[in-house]
């Protein structure tokens, strides 16, 4: 379990920070021209802190093969930890809509400075081949307030625009929850695309 003395941030004095970063994608020497986020940029990643309790992430990968092939390794959950070292390991219970899971997420260190495996009880957020995620409540000891986080797929030609995003609402650690996640989640969304590309 993570300390809280461990996740507490000083509350920034300013009411919008935002930091982000884009890799363009190489053309493909066809002349095509970007018309949307998913063919414009090959990974994306932003943090936001829109107030002292409430900051979001969102990160982005453009994923070489079709939706439904990034959507069976993404939610092969037994497989997931044979290649994933970032945030999510893996998810048991109900897959479906509103179904009880418990998701086993990297977050933190220990005193050896390994990753720590935490598992957490989630109400799933489920939409067959397109989404999953969740938006429940956080433990007082964790700073309270709600965590919205989702993976999306969306086809991009015949590519795939992987998403994972994330809000914490209403919690004392906001920021320094998403400045702890930002790098995970990018690990994470770059071992899905080996994973899937490889």
């Amino acid at each position: 379990m993570i300390r809280s003395s461990a996740i507490k941030s000083t509350c920034a004095t300013a009411t919008l920070l935002v930091v982000g970063f884009s890799t363009p994608a190489l053309s493909d020497g066809s002349g095509h021209t970007a018309n949307s986020a998913c063919d414009g940029v090959l990974m994306r990643g932003e943090i936001a802190q829109l107030s002292a309790t409430h900051a979001t992430i969102h990160t982005s990968i453009l994923i070489d093969a079709a939706p439904a092939e990034v959507w069976a390794t993404l939610t092969n959950f037994e497989a997931m930890p044979t290649w994933s070292t970032g945030t999510l390991q893996g998810m048991t219970g109900d897959i479906e809509n509103s179904g009880r899971v418990v998701a086993t997420i990297l977050f933190g260190v220990d005193d050896a400075g390994n990753p720590v495996s935490n598992d957490v009880p989630h109400t799933l957020i489920f939409e067959d081949g397109k989404k999953f995620g969740w938006s429940d409540p956080l433990p007082a000891d964790f700073g309270g307030g709600y965590d919205n986080h989702i993976y999306a797929v969306e086809a991009c030609g015949d590519k795939t625009l992987f998403t994972q995003s994330d809000e914490f609402v209403d919690n004392a650690y906001a920021l320094n929850f998403v400045t702890q996640l930002f790098a995970g989640y990018q690990l994470f969304n770059n071992e899905l695309k080996a994973a899937v590309e490889g």
